[in-house]
């Protein structure tokens, strides 16, 4: 398989990317977890998400919440 795509600040070729736990969000009453990828060559930021394995289980937790007070 071919990687054409490069990182944006050291121009290397990135064929994969490194990735990091983070908080997302301006406080803590206010804060999501996310996930940050990085360049494996110069770590620079190539893109920040809301972790959507983590998003599933905080739903599923307030769901189970709610039915049980059903």
């Amino acid at each position: 398989m071919s990687h054409s795509g490069k990182c944006p600040h050291c121009s290397k070729t990135v064929a994969r990317a490194v990735m990091e736990n983070i908080t997302i969000g301006g406080s803590e009453t206010h804060s999501a977890r996310g996930v940050s990828y990085l360049c494996p060559h110069c770590h620079a930021v190539l893109s920040l998400s809301i972790d959507p394995l983590a998003l599933n289980t905080e739903l599923v937790r307030h769901i189970v919440r709610i039915l049980r007070r059903a």
